[in-house]
């Protein structure tokens, strides 16, 4: 079943906002066309699919900034020591302006790290209550989901991931 991003994407764009829809599943609505957009209903199917590709970015986003900001930051060294010191931090301590990591770059990382793993869970709150829907039914979205589900369909067409071929 393929997925009706194109107009989904065209309707965000142009000011729209996913949301929970009367008989289950989720909308597109914009005050410029009034409510509802047609063409832009989301089953419970389809939200199932596009989370399946939403958890694969999301991942591929971990993997990114965990390893990015690892490298980047780098490590101490020997016993706190300039000796085998990389990234960032062996470049301070090697030119004398610290002796440590200050302790904003692990909260920074930490709190980041925290945050992809909360929308991961998100996600996966989200995969289970559609897979505990029964078949031929529709899921009873919230507010709350319609937005994370709006928040997944940006960042993959940010990046590219669903972006249709012109």
């Amino acid at each position: 079943m393929p997925l009706p991003l194109i107009p989904i994407v065209t309707a965000l764009a142009a000011g729209g906002t996913i949301v929970p829809h009367a008989a289950g599943g989720l909308i597109v609505t914009s005050a410029a066309a009034g409510g509802y957009v047609a063409g832009t209903y989301l089953s419970t199917a389809a939200v199932g699919s596009l989370l399946a590709g939403g958890l694969a970015v999301l991942g591929a986003g971990t993997a990114v900034v965990t390893g990015a900001a690892s490298a980047a930051i780098g490590s101490v060294g020997i016993f706190g020591t300039t000796i085998g010191a990389t990234g960032i931090t062996g470049a301070l301590m090697s030119a004398g302006l610290i002796s440590a990591t200050p302790i904003w770059i692990p909260l920074a990382v930490g709190g980041g790290v925290i945050s992809i793993f909360a929308g991961a869970y998100k996600v996966y709150v989200l995969r289970k209550k559609i897979r505990g829907t029964p078949s031929g039914l529709e899921a009873q979205f919230t507010e709350q989901e319609a937005q994370a589900i709006e928040r997944i369909i940006r960042l993959a067409v940010k990046h590219k991931k669903f972006r249709p071929e012109v």
